[in-house]
């Protein structure tokens, strides 16, 4: 049984890291919509993020505050 591994309780924990990528559309005009509300990660029934599991603010206008995403507008 999986509950009987951890009867004496949890040591330690080990660290798993994941790298994500996401694509933001650019219009004609070079103007790039970074928003929650663009990312596939936005779960708008909710307005959360699933990466975070936080609500993101103005996602039709912003990344959210708690966005993990590095953005390079470059």
């Amino acid at each position: 049984m999986a509950s009987d591994r951890f009867e004496s309780g949890v040591s330690k924990y080990v660290e798993g890291k994941a790298t994500v990528n996401v694509f933001f559309p650019v219009d004609g005009h070079g103007c790039a919509d970074c928003s929650c509300q663009q990312c596939r990660f936005y779960q708008p029934n909710s307005r959360k993020c699933a990466l975070t599991g936080e609500i993101s603010e103005y996602p039709s206008k912003y990344v959210g505050s708690h966005c993990p995403l590095r953005i390079d507008t470059q």
